[in-house]
């Protein structure tokens, strides 16, 4: 039997802080749903903000069996209406209070925490009740350990004398990166860690730069986030908050990934100085360790630096020093014992939803994604075709993935990068998803947008298309949920920064340029570059769009000629390593704006020089004795020009 939520009618008073709140909440809410209006004065603009409100209730009142009605007003329309949230979001934002009638505040409620405004508040106030911040009754109760790296322990004694003259904390020290200075492993740190005992972390470029400092932390993390989040303060060194490295700063960023990236290069010519010596199986073993550590440190780099960022247990280290004085200061910024935020039923059922059998067991397929389809190992079938002049042409027939093209698997891995933003809102005050923006002419994007309706992943797919693309083509962009924005991609090559902006997306996530060159990113196309060699080619013609596809087959054919030499290759490799390098691999492609091949044309390539130089060293230094031949060949369509 359904049970009912009875909304009371009556007017009632609400501060400014409290509908600040509320105001910031139903903004993220509707945006997650897709919704791009900029509320003003203009009643119009809240049709969608209503739309959208009456499907989370639908929604709502299915997932917990229940009815949402208004008392005495059993027919009454319980969304309010346009003018009553022109009111609360445009007109009377700037107001000290507002009174409102407690229906309409308790619908927006509902909205946004699937609870009544009386319950909420009390759910707030018993969480502040039961996981306070830490407040030691005296002022040594607190224990700290000061980790830093060997070339940053001036800074972490000068933390040390500040905590103990200022607070008169208890405070012992660590260096992460030594040996004999070290408490064990970052996990036995933390596993041996009283109820009282906090890591102050020195997060500096040295630390980021250090690959056991860094490798400890991103497993931990992972593997035990709520001991991580509950004993952690991050003090943040200058040289990653302003500068080349700074880490709030997107170029920042890059430079830090491009030092892991180096360090990957640096490995790769060792390992071409080993084959010209032909040293023992232990090298390459050894290599190859190394190699596989500094792959999941780049992997994990850009979510790591997300979490230090947005964490609000941290503090600059001259803050620190100089800034506070008191302990009153300085508690509010420790950890708190939380517990892990709660998300909402749905996202929770889209999260369990989305299974991942095995990364690479070919007995465990991951595509096509269950469970509304049957996963398989090959995923696409291989058949023979007719070609005038060749007696033995086979073709990889991606017609038959869910929406008809190999864009299916990267929609897939996106899916999967999803469910790791869902799990990471356990671990922070966060409500809603990110959004997607791509520039796309259409497969990648609905194929994308296919997948996220599918697993009920609540948000719309941010579409950069091209003016002059078929107009078929962009309706069935909009038909299937994506949202679509249009510009003239011919004028200049855009950033990454102006596809979110241009798609009112500033604060999401762009994916229109991977990291498809970095060899450690080859995840986007594995499954299908490991069905293309099982093939054993004598020569692989790749159609290049992006690049994605023809780069990702390099990387999976250098990875197990790598393998070889320890004679463990991934258990998807049925081919061999002596037929692969006598194989010759061709990305086709076309600088002709009219061609038939519309979906390999793009007018910037940014990555096209750096594909070609990757392709140049693969052939160079890393088959150097061998006769790996692969090259991209462009304007394969000059003879076929549309009239």
């Amino acid at each position: 039997m359904k049970q009912e939520i009875i909304l009371k009618s009556g007017w009632i008073k609400v501060d400014k802080e409290e509908l600040d709140k509320l105001r910031q909440k139903i903004r993220e809410k509707y945006e997650s749903e897709g919704g791009n209006k900029k509320f003003n004065a203009h009643l119009p603009n809240y049709e969608e903000l209503r739309e959208i409100i009456i499907n989370k209730l639908k929604e709502l009142e299915e997932e917990q069996n229940i009815d949402i009605k208004i008392q005495d007003l059993p027919e009454y329309d319980i969304v309010p209406g346009n003018t009553f949230f022109r009111n609360l979001l445009y007109t009377n934002k700037e107001a000290k209070s507002l009174q409102f009638q407690e229906y309409n505040i308790d619908i927006c409620y509902l909205f946004t925490h699937s609870k009544k405004r009386f319950d909420q508040k009390r759910f707030e106030k018993k969480l502040l009740e039961d996981f306070t911040v830490y407040k030691p009754p005296q002022t040594n109760y607190l224990n700290v350990i000061i980790s830093s790296t060997l070339n940053n322990m001036s800074e972490a004694e000068k933390v040390s004398l500040s905590l103990k003259d200022k607070f008169n904390i208890n405070v012992e020290t660590e260096i992460r990166n030594s040996q004999t200075f070290s408490k064990g492993s970052l996990f036995e740190l933390y596993n041996n860690l009283e109820s009282n005992e906090l890591v102050f972390i020195l997060i500096s470029r040295d630390f980021l730069q250090n690959e056991n400092c860094l490798r400890e932390l991103i497993d931990l993390k992972k593997s035990h986030p709520d001991l991580y989040l509950s004993h952690t303060f991050h003090i943040l060194l200058k040289d990653i908050y302003e500068g080349d490295f700074n880490i709030f700063d997107s170029l920042g960023r890059s430079e830090l990934l491009k030092y892991w990236k180096l360090r990957i290069e640096k490995l790769e010519k060792n390992h071409k100085l080993l084959i010209s010596d032909k040293k023992e199986k232990e090298f390459y073993k050894k290599l190859r360790t190394e190699f596989d550590e500094i792959k999941k440190i780049i992997e994990e780099l850009h979510d790591l630096l997300d979490f230090i960022r947005e964490n609000q247990h941290k503090v600059y280290y001259e803050i620190l020093l100089n800034k506070i004085n008191n302990y009153d200061e300085f508690t509010p910024l420790l950890p708190k014992h939380t517990k892990l935020h709660i998300i909402s039923s749905s996202l929770e059922l889209t999260y369990k939803r989305i299974k991942i059998p095995s990364t690479n067991n070919p007995g465990k397929p991951e595509f096509p994604p269950e469970p509304f389809y049957t996963p398989r190992f090959p995923a696409s079938e291989t058949r023979k075709i007719n070609i005038p002049g060749f007696s033995n042409v086979w073709l990889k027939d991606e017609s038959t993935n869910p929406t008809g093209t190999h864009k299916d698997r990267m929609a897939w891995e996106v899916v999967i990068k999803y469910k790791s933003l869902i799990e990471s809102m356990k671990y922070k005050n966060q409500d809603s998803l990110p959004q997607m923006s791509i520039i796309s002419s259409g497969s990648a994007a609905i194929a994308i947008q296919h997948l996220f309706s599918l697993f009920k992943i609540p948000t719309r797919l941010k579409v950069l298309v091209d003016k002059n693309l078929n107009n078929g083509i962009k309706e069935s962009i909009k038909q299937i949920g994506c949202e679509l924005y249009i510009a003239d991609l011919s004028e200049r090559l855009l950033t990454s920064d102006d596809i979110k902006e241009m798609t009112e997306n500033q604060n999401g996530i762009d994916i229109t340029y991977r990291e498809v060159l970095d060899p450690t990113h080859d995840n986007y196309y594995d499954w299908m570059s490991y069905e293309i060699l099982r093939e054993k080619p004598e020569f692989c013609f790749v159609p290049f769009g992006t690049g994605d596809l023809f780069i990702n087959v390099l990387n999976i054919v250098k990875i197990e000629y790598f393998n070889s030499f320890v004679s463990k290759h991934d258990p998807r490799f049925f081919s061999d390593v002596n037929t692969l390098k006598k194989c010759s691999f061709l990305g086709a492609s076309t600088n002709l704006p009219n061609t038939r091949l519309d979906k390999l044309f793009s007018s910037f390539l940014p990555s096209l020089d750096s594909f070609k130089k990757y392709i140049i060293e693969l052939k160079e230094e890393y088959f150097a004795n061998e006769r790996l031949n692969s090259k991209i060949i462009k304007n394969i369509d000059s003879q076929h020009r549309k009239n």
